[in-house]
């Protein structure tokens, strides 16, 4: 049985009111203050395929230490620039790695589900951001960096400040501590190399790829807060839309096969960053539309993956929805590098998720609230309790 209502789940209400601006019609248009934006799915393909097209859309980097790391994330380089940074990265996403993290993510997952079943058995309630969401986001950031679990509270707490950041004095403080959190960290991990995590692996092949301490720095400083606040995110929306529509829940429940197929739907529908931007160098072709040179493009993901043209009933919610070319993790040169970490760490959550807590369901008092921030749309907290 499959569903196929439209999704009404309150999470895109700020989206839909973004979105509700714009002409759906067109594919690729430009805003009255001169940003073009790329609605449909063929032209952001192209787009992001395209080479000549850049990534660099930052600012020269203003003062403090937040602008003068993020300047340097790779995400923001083209060319050579980026891929000696990313193929450095990427070497820790091989298979035999995976394997052994999504090992280490489900006991984990199962421990904090444990703890969190026992707290709602007592007819409790609680909010499961707090206690499994974010927790185990940031324990897998450190077992991907190499660096111990006990630290994960830590470094979950500034990854919260950082993605939210509002360029105040906190926030700056905050990107002080993680940077000497990490550089005391690098050189532990240059002293004696920790196992086959990102610190020790990119300490170790630093010099040979011509990459500096700065830069270093700046990748852990990216991958805590990139990877943090997306796993962490879309976890709480995942589990909000399969509970607030019930039946999505007990579909998984009666039958686990459909667990792979729901998280692509659901990445699809509820894309984890809305929008990604780029800057022509050239003019460039979307579709029927030749963007000028020298301009920045916004793709949004979120229109992108419900394009009618590439997906039938774009708001519904289908598991036989196959393929499914949703562009959540981007494409092209900028694919995004922890994708295959993120489905194996969204499905160990979500089969601990039903495993432990099959009569999870959610308080229905409770106001919903995500935080300010356009592109993570991550809840601030999501209360839940044992039906």
């Amino acid at each position: 049985m499959q569903s196929h209502q439209p999704d009404l789940t309150p999470q895109d209400e700020v989206a839909a009111r973004f979105y509700g601006r714009l002409d759906r019609n067109l594919a690729v248009q430009r805003t009255g203050d001169g940003l073009w934006l790329v609605l449909g799915h063929p032209e952001a393909v192209q787009l992001l395929r395209n080479r000549t097209v850049s990534s660099a859309t930052r600012k020269p980097a203003a003062a403090g230490t937040w602008n003068r790391l993020s300047a340097r994330f790779f995400i923001f380089h083209d060319a050579q620039s980026h891929l000696r940074l990313r193929r450095m990265v990427s070497d820790c996403f091989t298979p035999a790695r995976l394997d052994l993290l999504k090992d280490e993510i489900r006991r984990s997952a199962a421990a904090r589900l444990g703890e969190l079943a026992a707290i709602l058995a007592t007819g409790d309630r609680t909010d499961i951001m707090e206690t499994v969401a974010y927790p185990l986001a940031a324990e897998t950031i450190c077992r991907l960096l190499g660096v111990s679990p006990a630290e994960g509270e830590f470094l979950g707490e500034w990854a919260v400040a950082l993605s939210r950041h509002t360029d105040d004095e906190q926030f700056d403080r905050s990107a002080e501590d993680v940077l000497a959190f990490f550089r005391q960290q690098l050189a532990l991990h240059r002293a004696a190399p920790q196992g086959a995590g990102l610190l020790s692996v990119m300490a170790e092949r630093a010099g040979a790829a011509g990459v500096d301490d700065e830069e270093l720095l700046a990748t852990c400083i990216l991958l805590l807060v990139a990877g943090f606040e997306t796993s962490a995110n879309f976890f709480g929306n995942m589990l909000l839309s399969l509970l607030w529509h019930r039946e999505r829940y007990e579909q998984l429940l009666a039958d686990e096969s459909l667990i792979a197929p729901a998280i692509e739907e659901l990445l699809r529908l509820h894309t984890p960053a809305h929008v990604v931007m780029r800057r022509t160098t050239e003019p460039t072709a979307a579709g029927d539309t030749v963007i000028p040179a020298g301009v920045q493009v916004g793709v949004l993901l979120g229109l992108v993956n419900r394009d009618p043209r590439v997906f039938a009933d774009p708001d519904a919610y289908r598991l036989d929805r196959t393929p499914n070319p949703h562009l959540s993790f981007s494409l092209g040169a900028h694919y995004c590098v922890g994708a295959s970490l993120a489905r194996v760490e969204l499905d160990a959550l979500l089969r601990a998720v039903l495993a432990g807590l099959p009569n999870l369901a959610l308080c229905e008092e409770q106001q919903l609230r995500w935080s300010g921030r356009f592109l993570g749309r991550g809840l601030e907290r999501l209360q839940v309790l044992a039906a």
